[in-house]
């Protein structure tokens, strides 16, 4: 067992988590570069993610303190591309509350969703982080991610332009449909995951 897993537990995102998810999200909309956005968002907007996201089947995931039972760290994967071509890329994100920062939740986070992507049948799993944010893209390399590329003064937030890192991730084993057929991942497997188990019956 991990350090992080002595002090958290994993399981799947609800909606009793949303309040918690939307502050650390507003978090660094107001404090970091991790963001491109400006204007603090509602419950209500992070409610009509999650239902998106589990109408479509992308998984979300939420780290909680076992001392208080606060939810204090989420991640998931959605889509890279909306076009059917793309179904079987996804895009990671993790966020963490300020206060539990260099606790190993990104990594635990982020090995647990490349579990969970390689049990859906993606095929790759991209990142794009602000390339100021060395941590977080040291995180993402030590973990099997390579570079694909930089897109200079793409974003522009706290009156700077703003370089984004995009890193890229391979499943070797996952293989295409065939000629013809629109490829699809599996859907996660809401309400039955458990964590570090395998998502599927066998």
């Amino acid at each position: 067992m991990s350090n992080s897993l002595k002090r958290y537990s994993i399981r799947q995102a609800t909606k009793q988590d949303l309040p918690a998810i939307t502050e650390i999200y507003n978090e660094r909309i107001a404090n970091s570069t991790g963001l491109f956005i400006y204007e603090a968002v509602s419950v209500d907007y992070m409610k009509k993610w999650l239902d998106d996201s589990q109408k479509m089947g992308y998984p979300a995931i939420v780290a909680v303190e076992k001392t208080t039972g606060h939810t204090v760290a989420y991640s998931y994967l959605g889509s890279f591309r909306s076009k059917p071509a793309f179904n079987l890329s996804a895009e990671i994100t993790v966020y963490i509350h300020l206060d539990h920062h260099r606790q190993g939740l990104g990594r635990l986070l982020s090995l647990e969703m490349i579990r969970i992507g390689t049990e859906m049948k993606f095929k790759a799993i991209t990142a794009g982080i602000t390339t100021e944010n060395t941590p977080s893209i040291g995180l993402f390399k030590s973990l099997g991610f390579n570079e694909a590329g930089v897109f200079h003064n793409t974003g522009y937030k706290f009156g700077r332009f703003l370089d984004v890192t995009f890193l890229e991730y391979c499943i070797p084993e996952t293989e295409g449909p065939g000629d013809g057929k629109i490829p699809r991942f599996i859907p996660f497997p809401w309400d039955k995951y458990v964590f570090g188990q395998s998502l599927y019956n066998k």
